[in-house]
């Protein structure tokens, strides 16, 4: 690939990290593994290692407006990293396919939900649980177990971590959109590094790749986080939307309906 080339992956990649705050892993495999001759090992490593680079930058954008909480995303962390392991270890016993089609299934109907709220002037209220459940949610050991799954997630589906994330503090966690997305950006950072220091351990990071796309995506990334920071939460709520359907039928097309032809060839 070209240099041009990189860096409008990379801004592509940082815009979609900068509005969602989800990780760019899943745009950045089919397209790295397609045109780039590298090991795929290389490619999640440098992957993760550009995620690393854009989450910081769209954390701190968000940061700047007051819509990252770092405070209360503590537990959330030790339990995210902890589930991280853990999944490590049991998604060998799961079928991936079946997993990732009940997550490209959930994207798409939470982004369905998301797309047709931007569209009413009510509270998005349709989105997120009871509030009597929602309480147990928001205690320590709540946050810790909301942690455990998004770790679980991350370890077990890969890029669709980072939008499970978002649901959980959005939903779940009820955290205003815009900290929602600014909170997940960091959320991401972090699970990013745990992740980008093994592969680094292997030899599997190439750090010019990285740094190219990675420097291109935190550009991308503070636009995007400028833009969403600005607009009304109704525009920002379709755009999120969009790109969770977009993302879902992504993951089927790739995760679920190829591999399931190349076991039937």
């Amino acid at each position: 690939m070209l240099i041009i080339e990189l860096i409008l992956l990379g801004l592509f990649v940082g815009g979609v990290t900068g509005v969602t705050g989800a990780s760019g892993v899943l745009i950045m495999v089919p397209i790295l593994s397609t045109f780039f001759d590298v090991s795929l090992p290389v490619i999640l490593g440098t992957s993760l290692f550009v995620d690393i680079i854009a989450s910081a930058a769209v954390s701190f954008t968000y940061g700047k407006s007051k819509n990252l909480d770092i405070v209360g995303t503590l537990w959330i962390l030790i339990g995210a990293l902890l589930g991280a392991q853990v999944g490590s270890f049991y998604v060998v016993s799961v079928s991936r396919v079946l997993i990732m089609l009940v997550l490209a299934l959930c994207m798409f109907f939470f982004g369905l939900k998301m797309w047709r709220s931007g569209l009413s002037n009510h509270k998005h209220n349709t989105l997120v649980v009871p509030e009597k459940i929602s309480f147990y949610f928001k205690t320590p050991i709540g946050m810790i177990l909301s942690g455990l799954v998004i770790g679980l997630s991350t370890g077990i589906f890969g890029a669709g971590g980072g939008l499970t994330v978002f649901i959980v503090l959005y939903s779940f966690l009820e955290f205003p959109l815009k900290k929602a997305v600014g909170t997940s950006s960091f959320i991401m950072l972090v699970t990013a590094l745990s992740g980008v220091v093994g592969y680094a351990k292997y030899g599997n990071l190439d750090i010019y790749l990285g740094l190219i796309i990675g420097l291109s995506a935190a550009v991308g990334g503070i636009l995007s986080s400028i833009f969403a920071n600005k607009i009304n939460e109704e525009f920002l709520t379709r755009i999120i939307g969009g790109l969770f359907i977009f993302f879902a039928f992504t993951m089927f097309l790739l995760k679920v309906l190829f591999p399931f032809l190349n076991l039937n060839l």
